[in-house]
C-alpha cells in the first residue's frame, strides 16, 4: 500500500509560541527614557566663597511711615481732583426754600455747570452769589466755621459757601423787561409765555419798568409769590440785576432725590421770540441814580 501522508514542510516557527522567541533585553519592556532636562543653574559663589543666593538680602515689607505717606499721596490726589471738578466742571447744589417752585423744591440737589458760567440765556437757571444782601445769613463760627473755610480752601466747598442763590434769568444787559403788575411780562416789547410757572399764577403781581444794567442779569424765581428776587432790591448798588461776575454756574439737572431726577433744559423757548436787546441801553446804573431805579443813564 502506498503512503498517501504528504511531508511537512516546516517554513518557520510561529510567533504564538513564546518558547519561539527570542529573549529580551533588561528594560525594553518598559517606555524608553526621555533625554535629560537642562539641569537647574547652580548658585555662583562670589570672591570670598559664599553662595550668592544665600548672600542676597530677603525683601523687607515696608515700613508703617512708608505706608502712611502712600496712603496721604492718594487722599491728596483724590482730594485735588475733586476740587478741580469741582471749581471748574460741574458742583452740586441743594435748594435751602421754595422760591423756584414748581421747578425746584426745598432739599432737591442740582447739578450746576461752573465751565460756562458767562454764557447764560434768557431761561437760564443759575446760581449766583448773593450780590448785595440779599441773604440774612451769618458765617458759622467755632470748630464749625474753621472746617467750612479748611473745605473751601481745599476746593470741596464752593467760595461763598451758604451765600449762594438759585433764579430764573429773565433778562440779559440792555433788555427792556416791564410788568404792569396785572398778569403781563414783557421783555423788549414781546410779551412772554412760562410754561414753568403754576397754572394760573401771575408772571408778576408787582410792577417794574427796568433796563438790565451792562454786565447784569434780571433775575426772577419760578414761585414769583414767595421769591425775593430782582423785582425787591432795586435800591441795591445794581438796582437789582446780578453782575454776571457774581454767576456761578448754570444748573442743568436735578440729581437728588431720584424721584426727582431731570432736566432743567427747556427754558429758553418761553424767550425764543425775543429780539436782541439795544447795546446801547445797556448802559451802567449810576451812581447818583435814585433809589430802586434801575433804568441805564
Amino acid at each position: 500500500m502506498t503512503d498517501q501522508r504528504q511531508p511537512i514542510i516546516v517554513l518557520g516557527a510561529s510567533r504564538d509560541d513564546p518558547a519561539d522567541e527570542e529573549p529580551r533585553q533588561d528594560g525594553e519592556d518598559s517606555p524608553r527614557p526621555l533625554p535629560p532636562a537642562f539641569p537647574p543653574r547652580q548658585p555662583v559663589a562670589n570672591a570670598t566663597g559664599t553662595r550668592l543666593a544665600d548672600s542676597a538680602p530677603a525683601p523687607s515689607a515696608p515700613s508703617p511711615w512708608r505706608r502712611l505717606l502712600s496712603s496721604l499721596i492718594v487722599v491728596a490726589v483724590v482730594l485735588t481732583g475733586s476740587a478741580l471738578i469741582k471749581s471748574f466742571v460741574v458742583q452740586t447744589f441743594e435748594i435751602p426754600s421754595a422760591s423756584m417752585e414748581p421747578t425746584l423744591v426745598n432739599g432737591d440737589r442740582v447739578a450746576v455747570t461752573m465751565y460756562d458760567s458767562k454764557d447764560v440765556r434768557r431761561g437760564d437757571i443759575i446760581v449766583f452769589r448773593d450780590p448785595d444782601s440779599w441773604l440774612n445769613t451769618t458765617d458759622p463760627t467755632g470748630l464749625k466755621g474753621a472746617m467750612r473755610g479748611l473745605f473751601i480752601a481745599i476746593g470741596l466747598l464752593p467760595e461763598g459757601s451758604g451765600h449762594h442763590l438759585i433764579k430764573r434769568v429773565i433778562g440779559m444787559p440792555g433788555d427792556h423787561v416791564v410788568a404792569d403788575g396785572q398778569g403781563g411780562l414783557t421783555v423788549n416789547g414781546v410779551q412772554i409765555h412760562e410754561p414753568y410757572l403754576r397754572p394760573g399764577t401771575s408772571p408778576s403781581s408787582t410792577p417794574f419798568d427796568v433796563v438790565v444794567p451792562e454786565g447784569c442779569v434780571w433775575v426772577m424765581g419760578d414761585n414769583r409769590s414767595n421769591s425775593a428776587d430782582s423785582r425787591f432790591h432795586t435800591s441795591d448798588a445794581h438796582g437789582g440785576a446780578v453782575p454776571l461776575t457774581d454767576v456761578v454756574g448754570v444748573a442743568k439737572r436735578i440729581v437728588w432725590p431720584f424721584a426727582h431726577w431731570g432736566t432743567l433744559a427747556g427754558g429758553r423757548e418761553a424767550f425764543k421770540d425775543v429780539p436782541a436787546a439795544d447795546p446801547a441801553a445797556a448802559a451802567p446804573v449810576r451812581e447818583d441814580a435814585p433809589a430802586g431805579m434801575a433804568r441805564a443813564a
